[in-house]
């Protein structure tokens, strides 16, 4: 190679790193000097200038701990310590725990290469220096070195956004202190619980006071996982704050999100929803769904009933009506809403628990316990038979009417 070698032709796969790799800091290491210039000068012409050096183990160590470099190029054989011992202490340090070593030795023996990579080296390189293929190799580990940082910051950049837009997310569920405010007016009792599949889910529940005598209550289940559905979320929950003035009646509430909403939806994105209005002097629940889970309704006795929340999901049709429906509870009642992978937990047979298997576990477990402990009793049981990470967003929420704790 001339020294008038273009200084751009660095060899590699990923043109986007050139830069990078010619600016690479390189720590040559070797006992006798002209060796040190030898492989310098290989460098040098072939675009490498960040070059520095050490004239043996020790000072190599030294050079390291107070600048690590980006590649390091060693001698196995020299005095005070060794290329092996180099190797070793850089390993087990966390900073130079990945520390690209190229390793350059005039013996080629199979127990030593075995050695030379028990040691922690990355790369052998013979004696004497062949400069295309030390050039090759350098160029190869600074460029793999490039590629997984340049990966790990974007993937450390990606955590950090993704942990932001989760404070978001959860900051759209209600507040512990206005839930205590709803349960001291109310003398409600709120069993809540809620968890994402993935960093970012697509469940919401909301809750909010209407008049001296009622609330609202929604459940809502945004179609597919991640940030697609989390983003749907936000849009759902900004746009159900439009229609403030429709809380009191379910049905015109789902009609008219439904219509602000759908436009914005691509084809098979959609919101099974179940929104509630109770009265918690009378005990009337007027409600509508849109296509959401049933929700069940526990009596202060322990019998189990369905609420019909069937109806078009929001977001797939512009033009899909609601209609309301009512329901009487009790002092002592509950009302339990809940996301759909509760029934797609295995079942004793193995098959999914369904509907029916869900009535059965809810009757079976209300009552064995304080009933304002029903959903912890539930989702335990729940994650019991979970054979996996949990394949859907999870939400539970009960509302207990006068219920003893």
């Amino acid at each position: 190679m001339s020294d008038n070698t273009d200084k751009k032709a660095i060899p590699g796969r990923v043109d986007e790193l050139a830069a990078e790799i010619r600016g690479a800091k390189i720590l040559i290491v070797d006992d006798m000097a002209l060796m040190r210039r030898m492989i310098g000068h290989c460098l040098e012409k072939g675009g490498f200038t960040n070059l520095y050096y050490a004239e043996d183990g020790q000072h190599a160590l030294d050079l390291i701990d107070e600048d690590i470099p980006d590649l390091v190029v060693l001698d196995l054989n020299m005095p005070r310590v060794s290329g092996y011992d180099v190797c070793r202490m850089l390993r087990k340090q966390e900073a130079t725990a990945n520390l690209p070593i190229l390793v350059q030795s005039a013996s080629e023996t199979p127990e030593e290469r075995v050695q030379v990579f028990d040691s922690g080296a990355t790369d052998f390189v013979s004696k004497p220096i062949n400069q295309p293929e030390l050039l090759a190799r350098v160029c190869m580990h600074l460029e793999n070195k490039f590629l997984i940082k340049n990966l790990s910051d974007f993937q450390a950049s990606m955590r950090a956004e993704l942990a932001m837009a989760r404070e978001m997310q959860h900051s759209l569920l209600p507040e512990a202190d206005n839930l205590a405010a709803i349960e001291a007016e109310a003398g409600l009792t709120f069993e809540a619980f809620y968890r994402a599949s993935f960093e970012l889910g697509g469940d919401l529940w909301g809750c909010w006071q209407m008049s001296d005598d009622e609330i609202g209550i929604y459940v809502l289940d945004i179609s597919g996982h991640g940030v697609g559905a989390a983003l749907n979320t936000f849009r759902v929950h900004a746009t159900m704050a439009r229609f403030e003035g429709l809380r009191h009646d379910p049905a015109a509430f789902l009609s008219s999100l439904n219509t602000a909403v759908q436009p914005a939806f691509p084809l098979g994105q959609f919101v099974t929803m179940f929104y509630g209005v109770l009265n918690y002097k009378t005990g009337k629940l007027t409600y509508s769904g849109a296509g959401a889970p049933w929700p069940l309704v526990i009596s202060k006795d322990g019998e189990v009933s369905r609420l019909d929340s069937s109806g078009t999901p929001v977001g797939i049709i512009f033009s899909a009506s609601y209609d309301n429906k009512t329901a009487q509870l009790k002092p002592g009642d509950s009302l339990f809403c809940y996301s759909d992978v509760l029934l797609e937990a295995p079942g004793k047979d193995g098959q999914f628990l369904g509907e029916d298997g869900l009535l059965d576990q809810v009757s079976r477990l209300a009552d064995e316990g304080a009933r304002t402990e029903m959903v912890d009793r539930i989702l335990k049981e729940f994650y019991a038979t979970l054979p996996g990470a949990l394949p859907d967003d999870l939400t539970a929420v009960a509302i207990h009417w006068g219920a003893e704790a």
